[in-house]
């Protein structure tokens, strides 16, 4: 399994770096530079040349991304808006990013996987059927528009919750959080009662009931641990979306985040941020990918088994 591992995240090598270079590209290529995208439109071209050389946006387009490559390397890489190491200003807005993924994830995965089961034992009852409806209905909409009802009713309305930023302490997480668990409950309550549902007809639950075990033995025990495999696919990728989704939800809310750091990097034409943003952000879907591939050989002695050879 360590052996697996190992070359695991040797692969990953290659595929952060195609994933900068792509992204590299279309910075590259898309019409602007620094001085452009941050100066007024009447600043005398002089002006934005000593600029654009001021903050590193000089040289050939190979040039500049082997110097993010050297930069990268040496842990120093500098930012066309401030001049300052990136990984800097990361260390401030990762801790909230990650603060705000895992907590809905943590409640979303809760809730969703929960609500799932219960629909799957309860088949076809009104719990079911209403179930069903709430989930469809939340997922047709999508997450701005979620974000703007909640800001709309609980912080203009009612004043009850801050509608922007942290100053309100653990307050300025309600929101955001909510929206992002609400936006994610209905796909991992839909796929959780799929999956029970597809193991609850198998021949092996039908054994288990007829030598007497109990309903919940067979739920907890039998179904669910054979339903697992699609839920943790689910559950490590929906972590993924959900700090990756959160670039959105940080930019409506405006809370310091990598998402809104990376927005404003994109406006900026600030390349080097965006750059590393997204190699942080494609960095934590791949381990997310590693990790089902555990937690598979944790639960499958046949998995684990394959990985040993």
């Amino acid at each position: 399994m360590s052996r697996y591992l190992i070359k695991r995240f040797l692969y990953m090598i290659p595929m952060l770096f195609l994933v900068i270079l792509f992204v590299y590209l279309i910075m590259s290529f898309t019409p602007g530079d620094p001085a452009t995208n941050n100066l007024p439109l009447t600043t005398p071209q002089q002006v934005k040349d000593a600029y654009n050389e001021r903050v590193g946006y000089t040289g050939t387009v190979a040039g500049r991304f082997f110097g993010y490559l050297k930069g990268l390397a040496s842990g120093n890489v500098l930012s066309y808006t401030s001049g300052e190491n990136i990984f800097t200003e990361l260390g401030k807005r990762l801790p909230l990013t990650l603060r705000l993924g895992l907590l809905s994830f943590s409640i979303a995965a809760l809730l969703g996987v929960g609500l799932g089961i219960l629909s799957a034992v309860k088949q076809y009852s009104f719990l079911d059927s209403s179930l069903t409806v709430i989930a469809v209905l939340f997922a047709s909409i999508p997450s701005f528009f979620i974000a703007g009802v909640l800001q709309l009713y609980f912080a203009v309305n009612r004043g009850l919750l801050p509608s922007f930023g942290m100053e309100a302490g653990w307050k300025s997480y309600i929101l955001p959080v909510s929206t992002l668990v609400v936006t994610s409950i209905p796909v991992l309550s839909r796929m959780t009662r799929s999956a029970m549902l597809n193991a609850l007809n198998q021949d092996y639950i039908r054994t288990a009931r007829a030598k007497g075990c109990s309903e919940k033995r067979v739920i907890w025990k039998h179904a669910l641990k054979n339903a697992s495999f699609p839920i943790i696919t689910l559950l490590l990728t929906g972590l993924a979306s959900i700090i990756g989704g959160s670039v959105i939800i940080e930019s409506i809310f405006t809370l310091p985040g990598i998402g809104t750091y990376l927005l404003t990097a994109i406006n900026g034409k600030n390349t080097p941020v965006v750059m590393t943003c997204t190699l942080i952000l494609s960095a934590v879907f791949m381990i997310a990918m590693v990790l089902m591939d555990v937690f598979f050989a944790l639960i499958d002695p046949k998995v684990r088994a394959r990985y040993q050879k």
